[in-house]
C-alpha cells in the first residue's frame, strides 16, 4: 500500500540564470515580456540539469516528507529515463510504474532565470498513459501536467476513484485547460482538491476580470470538494464550500521560482495525509514553497514534516486566516 501515487511528465529541466535582459511590460504590468538581444551570443551566469516535472516534483517531496510515493510516467527510451531512475530511486520513490517508448525522446525544458522570476520553454512529447491492471493500492492519486492523449486517463481515474474511494487531487497543465474538454471538467468534479494558480483560475473560470471571491465561488460549483488557488506574492487561498481562508506568502529569500507550485502542492497533500485541517495545509504548503524558491530547481529546498514543524515554530506571527463572506 503506497500513500500517494503522482501521475504526469517526467523531464530534464536546464536552469539558465541570466545576467542580462530587460523586461517589458503594459501600462497595466500584464503581458510582460522577457527580451534578450536577437542574433547574440549571449553569456549566462550559470546552467544546471535536474529532473523535473510536477509528477517528480510532488513524489519526491512527499517521500521528504516520509510518504510512500510511486509515479506513473511514460517517458522516451533515452538518457533522461535512464537518470531520471537513478535518481528517483535515490530519493526513495518507486519507480515500478515508469515506462519508456522506443524511437521516442523524453520531455525538456530549459528555464531562463532573471532576477528570481522564470520562465520555461516546455516540450511535452505525446504520451500514451493509461492505468496498468496491477495498479498499487494507493490512499490517494495526484494528476499533474500532461501532453496530448490524456483523456482516456482521465476517464480511467474518474471510474476508478468511484469504485475504489480513492481520493484525487488534480493540478492540470495548460493543455487540459485550453482544450477545455468535457472530460477535463469532469475529472474536476470527481477531485477532492483542485489545486490552480490565479491565471489558470481564471482562465477555467473564464473570468479574466471577476474578484478573488467570484473566481473561488465559480470554480467551487465544478465539484471539487477543495478549491486551492497559489497568487504569487499575495499568498494562497482555500474554499471548502463553507469557508474561505487566506495564506499570506511565508517569507524568505527569492532566488528561482520554478516549481513553487509544485513544493505548495506537496506541502499541502501532506498536511492532509497527517491527517490536519485545510487551514493547516495552506500553512504547510506556503512554508515549503518559500523554501523552494530559496534554492535553484524544484526539489532541493523541498523540506521534510518536522523542518516545516519547525519554521511554524520560529514564526509564530505566521497566521492563515478565515475571509469575511
Amino acid at each position: 500500500m503506497i500513500d500517494l501515487l503522482t501521475i504526469g511528465d517526467i523531464k530534464l529541466d536546464t536552469f539558465i540564470t541570466l545576467p542580462h535582459a530587460s523586461v517589458e511590460c503594459t501600462l497595466e504590468q500584464q503581458g510582460c515580456k522577457l527580451c534578450l538581444d536577437y542574433g547574440h551570443k549571449i553569456e549566462v551566469f550559470s546552467t544546471l540539469s535536474q529532473i523535473a516535472g510536477s509528477a517528480p516534483n510532488v513524489a519526491v517531496g512527499l517521500a521528504k516528507m516520509k510518504q510512500k510515493t510511486s509515479i506513473l510516467s511514460v517517458m522516451g527510451h533515452d538518457v533522461t529515463h535512464a537518470v531520471a531512475l537513478h535518481w528517483l530511486k535515490a530519493q526513495k520513490v518507486d519507480t515500478s510504474l515508469i515506462s519508456a517508448t522506443a524511437k521516442k525522446e523524453s520531455s525538456f525544458s530549459a528555464v531562463l532565470n532573471f532576477k528570481g522570476e522564470s520562465t520555461q520553454l516546455v516540450v511535452h512529447r505525446p504520451v500514451d498513459i493509461q492505468l496498468p491492471k496491477d495498479l498499487p493500492k494507493t490512499h490517494w492519486i495526484h494528476i499533474g501536467e500532461l501532453g496530448q492523449g490524456y483523456e482516456k486517463l482521465f476517464r480511467q481515474l474518474i471510474s476508478l476513484s468511484k469504485s475504489h474511494n480513492i481520493r484525487l487531487s488534480f493540478n492540470p497543465g495548460t493543455l487540459q485547460i485550453e482544450d477545455r474538454k468535457k472530460v477535463f471538467f469532469e475529472l474536476i468534479n470527481a477531485s477532492e482538491v483542485l489545486f490552480v494558480n490565479m491565471a489558470e483560475a481564471r482562465a477555467i473560470t473564464n473570468l479574466p476580470e471577476a474578484s478573488l471571491k467570484s473566481v473561488m465561488a465559480k470554480l467551487y460549483t465544478l465539484g471539487a470538494d477543495d478549491v486551492v488557488i497559489t497568487d504569487g506574492l499575495n499568498g494562497a487561498y482555500a474554499d471548502d464550500g463553507k469557508t474561505l481562508v487566506h495564506a499570506p506568502m511565508f517569507p524568505g529569500k527569492r532566488l528561482e521560482t520554478t516549481g513553487a507550485g509544485d513544493a505548495f502542492v506537496t506541502g499541502y497533500l501532506g498536511a492532509l495525509l497527517h491527517k490536519q485541517t485545510s487551514h493547516t495545509a495552506l500553512a504547510w504548503g506556503s512554508i515549503n514553497a518559500a523554501s523552494c524558491v530559496g534554492q535553484v530547481g524544484p526539489t532541493a529546498g523541498l523540506l521534510t514534516h518536522d523542518e516545516i514543524l519547525k519554521k511554524l515554530t520560529l514564526k509564530p506571527s505566521y497566521r492563515v486566516r478565515s475571509l469575511s463572506s
